[in-house]
């Protein structure tokens, strides 16, 4: 009679894999036939849901979570579990797990030398029926490295696919009911944004490019290609703190700094007499963050990021 139910057991269990797998499928081949608004919501909750820390941008229905630090583990425990380390370990919704230096209390010492970091863009695309694309990013970070560095080509981790095909199937059965079969395969191509040189105007032709490149950058969430754009002994605080990789990893800590240095440079750019391009521009006003580039040997580095007071 055991054995029986051991075999009745296995083969459920046989089963619900299978059905998980055909779930997935279904939410990979699937378009909505309703309002943009009803997709986008579900995907947006869907989203929030598994990775809470995130951005969304309804217009061109775009959404970018953070980076959110997971467990990894070679075995399916790890490959079916949705939720962050951060949220196991008692993080709060909205508390940063991005960062390197958030607290592994718990972890066991082999997961403790390492920790891996996994992202999404999720976009509601296309006219109705509306389609929703789910890009995975996953990155890694190593003891006495500034930044975590992306994991792309032959180090794309095996666990990605599965967490992205759980926020698919998430985002899926909420509205399953608005589904409708994709009749062949439509390849969409989401191409970077290039920010045009010339929308920067009145400043050095350099500068200027150096500014589209940081704003695309920002748009990327490529932090790490800050690094070339930084000065060596970039001010990143009023209160002495210099250095780019400093910089770099005390701004990661707090990810809100980056969209600080995006909303300084949609708020305008000009040079002064001293040749300084300052984004916004002119004098630092109180409480706002303000970018300073300056000509290092023809090169346009970033050499100060930092908030009036």
């Amino acid at each position: 009679m055991a054995r029986r139910n051991r075999i009745i057991f296995l083969a459920a269990l046989s089963l619900a894999a299978c059905g998980s797998k055909k779930d997935v499928q279904h939410a990979k081949r699937s378009l909505y036939d309703t309002e943009f608004t009803v997709v986008y919501n579900a995907a947006l909750d869907a989203t929030r849901e598994l990775y809470p820390t995130l951005n969304d941008n309804p217009g061109p229905g775009k959404i970018s979570t953070a980076w959110h630090q997971v467990a990894y583990a070679n075995n399916q425990d790890d490959l079916s579990n949705q939720r962050t380390l951060a949220q196991q370990q008692g993080v709060a919704v909205g508390q940063d797990a991005s960062s390197p230096t958030t607290t592994m209390a718990g972890v066991p010492t082999r997961l403790a030398y390492k920790r891996y970091f996994i992202r999404f863009d999720v976009s509601v695309l296309g006219g109705r029926p509306w389609r929703v694309k789910v890009i995975g990013h996953a990155s890694e970070w190593d003891p006495g490295a500034a930044m975590p560095s992306e994991m792309k080509g032959a180090q794309r981790p095996s666990w990605l696919d599965a967490r992205t095909d759980s926020l698919q199937l998430a985002i899926y059965k909420r509205i399953k009911q608005f589904a409708v079969p994709m009749k062949e395969e439509v390849q969409i191509v989401v191409e970077d944004p290039k920010t045009d040189p010339s929308t920067f105007a009145g400043v050095p032709a350099g500068a200027a490019k150096q500014l589209a490149a940081i704003k695309d950058l920002l748009g990327k969430r490529d932090y790490v290609g800050l690094r070339p754009v930084l000065d060596d002994d970039v001010v990143w605080s009023l209160g002495g703190g210099t250095g780019a990789d400093v910089a770099l990893a005390t701004w990661q800590a707090d990810p809100g700094t980056f969209e600080s240095m995006s909303a300084a440079i949609e708020a305008g750019c000009g040079s002064g007499a001293d040749k300084k391009v300052t984004c916004p521009e002119g004098p630092a006003k109180r409480g706002v963050y303000q970018l300073v580039l300056d000509d290092k040997g023809g090169a346009w580095k970033v050499t100060s990021f930092v908030k009036a007071e």
